[in-house]
């Protein structure tokens, strides 16, 4: 049941960056401009729920070695201030192509943390489709402006 539930959660986060890009692809100035803001700020959101996840994991005392949890720990915080990080870079194709690396270094981060068994296979399974669609997406809305 919760692995179900993961995966509807993974298809539906996919959703907005989708509604974003195809704005940013047939809409007008209009549109275009609040689809960036969007873009950006939604993928900031999405990755401080990601390290949000790694830090809620690595509390699990049954898991792990008290060090690796520490380690994991100290590390969930990194992709929310990343991604604060991001809404002040000073162009919207910085903004996606930084969006676009963290995505990626969360999930080596998630790759690493199943390695020292605080996540399980399948959520890396997860997040391995998920990081691969989101990275797609915003490469896509990078190359557009």
């Amino acid at each position: 049941m919760v692995r179900r539930v993961a995966w509807i959660l993974v298809i539906a986060g996919v959703v907005p960056f989708a509604g974003s890009t195809i704005a940013l692809l047939w809409g007008d100035s209009h549109i275009r401009i609040p689809a960036i803001a969007a873009l950006v700020t939604y993928a900031a959101i999405l990755l401080s729920y990601l390290g949000g996840i790694e830090g809620g994991l690595a509390l699990r005392e049954q898991f792990g070695t008290e060090t690796t949890r520490a380690v994991a720990l100290g590390l969930s915080g990194v992709p929310s201030l990343a991604a604060w990080g991001i809404l002040w870079l000073p162009s919207p194709q910085m903004q996606r192509g930084a969006a676009t690396a963290l995505f990626v270094i969360v999930w080596m981060a998630d790759l690493w943390a199943a390695r020292l068994g605080l996540i399980p296979s399948w959520w890396v399974d997860a997040r391995t489709a998920a990081t691969a669609v989101a990275a797609a997406i915003l490469g896509v809305a990078l190359y557009l402006l």
